[in-house]
């Protein structure tokens, strides 16, 4: 993004020397995908920021007002470079859910303290056809309550299921979908737990069939669809896809997981994987994970040079 405020353009030019702050400003240089009218607007809001740190409070406002929003949808989807070319219907999708709070909401509740476990085995007994009426509606009230608690207009991030193979017969399951999308936030020295989700696109389709011609339901993520990360990387506007930073990198790149966003859509019961608590800590070195990313998005065809003017 090449901004047009003078101000802006200073701080890009800026000297930073916190890691984090730099891996920001080096998303938003590298954003290619970004609209003019929507870059002009997303300055209008930035307004004049004296220094890094009040650029991201007031991107972090951004996101939360007007990407995060359910009426009118999030200007994520507004259209322009940032849309995905179409779909198949029948494509899966896989999208993982921090449920901690939400269990505890919910057994709270209920009376009844709620873990893992009995989630497990509600969808367990589905999947076989052994499901009863109780544990039945136990489930859809879950679903219900989940689908409340995440209830705000922000863009859902996924990945394609035919990319993970396998993934639902892992034991650690949570680690290497974890690793895969770069999501790091997850990662914590106190264990989380975490719901898989899988549904298809023709499920969001469904969801939105009442939506206009010009609103569009799948995007490629740009930088400014969330709060500002170090893990979050800008992809080139030559994939049709984002790419999350891996936090496990392989030598030839096939870590890359390919991913999307797309408008919020209520799950339903059989949108049920597994649940499972995850261990571990946020690795140390997302500057040198970000340098392999760079890497391997410059092998992609036609990227060789990709954010050398932001970066090299």
């Amino acid at each position: 993004m090449d901004f047009a405020s003078g101000q802006l353009v200073s701080l890009m030019r800026s000297v930073l020397t916190d890691e984090v702050a730099v891996a920001e400003r080096q998303n938003l240089c590298l954003e290619e995908r970004v609209t003019s009218e929507r870059q002009a607007e997303y300055e209008t809001r930035l307004g004049r920021p004296a220094g890094w740190p009040d650029w991201r409070d007031a991107h972090d406002r951004y996101v939360r007002e007007y990407v995060r929003r359910n009426r009118p949808p999030s200007v994520a989807f507004d259209g322009g470079g940032a849309l995905r070319p179409q779909l198949e219907p029948n494509q899966q999708l896989y999208r993982v859910e921090r449920i901690d709070s939400v269990l505890e909401r919910y057994g709270t509740e209920a009376g009844v303290p709620l873990g893992a476990a009995a989630v497990n085995d509600w969808i367990r007994s589905r999947d076989a056809g052994h499901i009863t009426a109780a544990s039945d509606a136990a489930l859809e009230g879950l679903t219900q309550f989940v689908n409340d608690g995440f209830s705000d207009g922000r863009p859902r991030f996924v990945a394609f299921a035919a990319e993970f193979p396998g993934l639902e017969k892992e034991a650690d399951w949570p680690k290497t979908i974890c690793e895969r999308c770069g999501l790091a936030h997850h990662l914590t020295d106190t264990g989380v737990t975490l719901a898989l989700f899988r549904y298809s696109v023709g499920d969001v389709l469904a969801a939105h069939s009442d939506a206009g011609l010009d609103t569009a339901v799948f995007a490629v993520p740009t930088a400014v669809d969330l709060p500002m990360s170090d893990v979050y990387f800008s992809a080139p506007a030559s994939l049709n896809v984002g790419h999350a930073i891996g936090l496990a990198p392989r030598e030839d790149c096939a870590h890359l997981a390919a991913e999307l966003i797309h408008v919020p859509m209520a799950y339903r019961a059989e949108h049920w994987v597994a649940v499972a608590t995850l261990n571990g800590i946020r690795p140390e070195g997302i500057g040198r994970l970000r340098a392999t990313h760079l890497d391997c998005l410059r092998r992609t065809p036609g990227n060789a040079d990709y954010g050398t003017d932001c970066i090299d």
